[in-house]
């Protein structure tokens, strides 16, 4: 599963149903088990509990074949558990989610988009579902549409995960200026999180303001010492401001947390 943007420690993304966190890794991942409001009315979700079979009872078990599936590596017989289940309950945000995240992991980019549209439609004030739209499209280079998305998201309240993400798609966008704001406020709100420092120190060093962008790469690296391009962004601010020696611990330091 491809994520907001590459992950600075170099780790493999989350499966699906694996939650994003905003301390250690990047805000970026998309978490699979959404949260949720209110279900509709009239789902089946909603009908007879779980009565022997029932609706409610076929998609449970369905929703627990396809997270098995998935979680053993199973795709294509994970995608054909979530599908069935769709036609039994329309509206399970969750399974449709799921749904579109594996979708993605197999290519179907536009499948994934548009499984994430009828959630959204669903539940149009669920946040993560519109941070994991926001990530399918970034990570396809569609950075004002997922713009759109991370923006309508902090109308619903601020949060560092959303403002990381607004963050790192300005400055893949080439708008590294209007990165600042939102990845400053994001340490504020989150001073633990590591993957804003990381971005922040990315956008001062693409900015030339190298001594912010030293202090932000050695915060992401204290607070993630995995993260191998924190340290190498050390290294590679210290070059640039002639301190050779330094320079070259810091490099070392990257190279034996990429060997971890």
């Amino acid at each position: 599963m491809s994520e907001l943007t590459e992950r600075p420690d170099g780790a493999s993304a989350p499966s699906p149903d694996s939650a994003a966190t905003t301390g250690g890794s990047p805000a970026a991942a998309r978490d699979t088990e959404v949260s949720f409001g209110t279900r509709p009315a009239g789902t089946a979700g909603d009908r007879q509990g779980a009565e022997p079979g029932s609706d409610a009872d076929r998609v449970a078990a369905l929703y627990a074949l396809a997270r098995q599936k998935s979680d053993a590596g199973e795709t294509t017989a994970a995608v054909t558990a979530y599908r069935q289940l769709l036609k039994i309950d329309p509206k399970h945000v969750r399974a449709r989610n799921n749904l579109a995240l594996l979708l993605e992991q197999r290519g179907n980019v536009q499948g994934a988009l548009e499984e994430l549209e009828l959630a959204i439609a669903a539940e149009p004030d669920n946040v993560s579902l519109l941070l994991n739209r926001a990530a399918v499209l970034s990570s396809h280079l569609r950075f004002d549409a997922a713009e759109h998305d991370l923006r309508r998201a902090l109308r619903f309240g601020e949060s560092a995960e959303t403002l990381t993400n607004l963050g790192m798609v300005l400055l893949k966008g080439g708008r590294a200026k209007e990165a600042v704001e939102p990845l400053r406020r994001a340490v504020d709100l989150a001073p633990n999180n590591a993957s804003a420092y990381y971005y922040l120190a990315e956008v001062y060093n693409r900015l030339d303001q190298l001594p912010q962008a030293l202090a932000a790469y050695e915060q992401a690296s204290g607070l993630q010492p995995s993260n191998w391009r924190a340290f190498k962004g050390v290294g590679n601010v210290l070059d640039r401001m002639g301190r050779p020696a330094e320079a070259a611990a810091a490099h070392r330091k990257a190279q034996e947390a990429q060997r971890r």
